[in-house]
């Protein structure tokens, strides 16, 4: 990542960028001259020191780089988070592959083709550690973002595919968008109520065994029970 300042110009590095932002006389004069209050500079500082270390300043390909690798017409692509140290640091590469691919399918002008001539359907495990309702303007951005996607996404072929066992965490405007919800065994009260799910088949669900759901369309179907076979008939890496 590239950060432009009058010191280091484009060529300059995150860490060069933090170094610029400690220069006392920096904070003074955009104080001085009204352009930036000394608050909101310290909140800045909070903000871009906050960012876990190592995500910038790598030799790494930036992720607008690496969209066909992502998107492949016919293939799964796996992205895993389980090498990253922090939650934040997960937190951030999730949220900017997810926002890499929904603004290019809903954009008019998209900065990859491949990405929006592709039908995509973008799955997110642990969907409530990233979707949860909260007050701080990154979150409502990304909530907006995804609700935006839940609601325009199937006439540009993409489709969300949340995992959570805390469906009641995810923010309200995504979670009423979503349609189609297959509902496995929970034990959390609130988790159950919020799938909303008729009451005979939530009295079930705490008891649902290996391969038993509930999958529920209300625009499509009554809700239906499921149990799937005991032994796997797909096979994999022919």
């Amino acid at each position: 990542m590239c950060i432009r300042d009058r010191d280091y110009g484009d060529a300059g590095t995150y860490k060069q960028f933090l170094q610029y932002l400690d220069d006392p006389a920096l904070k003074e004069e955009l104080h001085e001259s009204g352009r930036v209050h000394e608050a909101t500079f310290d909140a800045v500082k909070r903000r871009v020191r906050g960012v876990p270390s190592g995500v910038f300043d790598q030799d790494a390909r930036p992720i607008t780089e690496l969209d066909h690798q992502l998107v492949r017409p016919g293939g799964l692509t796996v992205v895993p988070t389980y090498h990253l140290s922090s939650s934040r640091a997960k937190e951030l590469f999730v949220l900017a592959v997810s926002a890499l691919l929904i603004d290019d399918k809903l954009s008019n002008d998209p900065s990859s083709d491949r990405i929006k001539e592709t039908p995509v359907v973008l799955g997110m495990d642990e969907a409530h550690n990233f979707l949860t309702d909260a007050d701080s303007v990154q979150a409502q951005k990304v909530i907006q973002k995804f609700t935006e996607a839940a609601k325009q996404g199937r006439k540009e072929r993409l489709g969300l595919f949340l995992i959570t066992q805390d469906p009641q965490d995810i923010a309200d405007p995504v979670f009423k968008q979503v349609n189609t919800k297959v509902v496995l065994n929970l034990g959390d009260e609130d988790a159950i109520k919020s799938v909303n799910i008729p009451p005979n088949l939530e009295d079930k669900v705490p008891y649902m065994e290996k391969g038993q759901m509930v999958v529920y369309s209300p625009d499509n179907s009554d809700p239906v029970e499921l149990t799937g076979l005991s032994t796997c008939v797909t096979r994999h890496g022919d």
